[in-house]
């Protein structure tokens, strides 16, 4: 019985020398499953870096994004401070011309009160004084008042001394107003009211000047050859041979 037993059986394992146990896998497993765990934190950790590095990036970009905002928001409040102060400008402007133009019309008012009633009022009781009213509207710009004026002036003074020049002035409004037509009308009355005067050769070339500005070239041709046969001496007819000869 015992040598079959000996023979159909597989003889246990022999002991190691720890006690007759035999290999225990439980540190390796142990050790697999730390591996893994520090393999897999490794990458979670990487991921997270690389999540935080384009947030980072996010928010550089969206910083710039501001900073450019607020530089365009910078330059669009200075460009309103600008308008602003060149609105401001122009309504002080315009304040003073108002004020300028009501102390104009109340001084008419007060030269034609005293035309009226036959009193000298506070406007001019010369020619001389109606006169320099008037011009000096024309030297301010203010051609509108200046052209009442001189056409108050010659109503009342068409003979006067300073008559053809109040005439002639009356053109010179019309042409610094570019109204070239109106202005060679105003020129001709001159050379028609007043033919020997000492303004007929100006308004005879003012006339071709403001003919030529017009577009009537052939009627400021004739205007210059005129000043040239009837003024030849005349410095202006020079400057009239000028412009025929271009």
């Amino acid at each position: 019985m015992a040598s079959i037993v000996g023979a159909g059986s597989h003889p246990c394992p022999k002991s190691n020398g720890h006690g007759g146990r035999g290999w225990n896998p439980a540190p390796t497993i142990a050790v697999l499953v730390v591996c893994l765990s520090f393999s897999g934190c490794m990458l979670a950790t990487q991921k997270d870096m690389l999540q935080l590095d384009d947030s980072l990036t996010q928010m550089r970009k969206n910083q710039a994004d501001l900073t450019t905002k607020m530089m365009d928001l910078s330059s669009n409040l200075e460009s309103l401070n600008s308008q602003l102060e060149s609105s401001q400008q122009r309504m002080t402007s315009l304040s003073q011309k108002l004020d300028d133009l009501q102390a104009d019309l109340q001084r008419r008012f007060n030269v034609l009160s005293g035309q009226v009633t036959g009193t000298a009022g506070q406007g001019p009781s010369t020619p001389g004084d109606m006169y320099k009213l008037a011009y000096n509207d024309y030297q301010a710009g203010k051609y509108d008042l200046a052209v009442i004026g001189f056409r108050n002036f010659l109503s009342q003074y068409p003979h006067a001394e300073l008559a053809a020049q109040v005439q002639y002035n009356i053109g010179e409004c019309e042409f610094a107003r570019k109204n070239f037509a109106d202005a060679a009308h105003e020129y001709d009355k001159v050379l028609q009211s007043y033919p020997k005067g000492e303004f007929t050769p100006k308004a005879l070339y003012k006339k071709g000047v403001a003919l030529q500005q017009a577009g009537r070239k052939a009627d400021a041709k004739e205007a210059f050859r005129r000043l040239i046969k009837e003024y030849p001496r005349n410095e202006l007819a020079k400057s009239a041979k000028d412009i025929l000869s271009d």
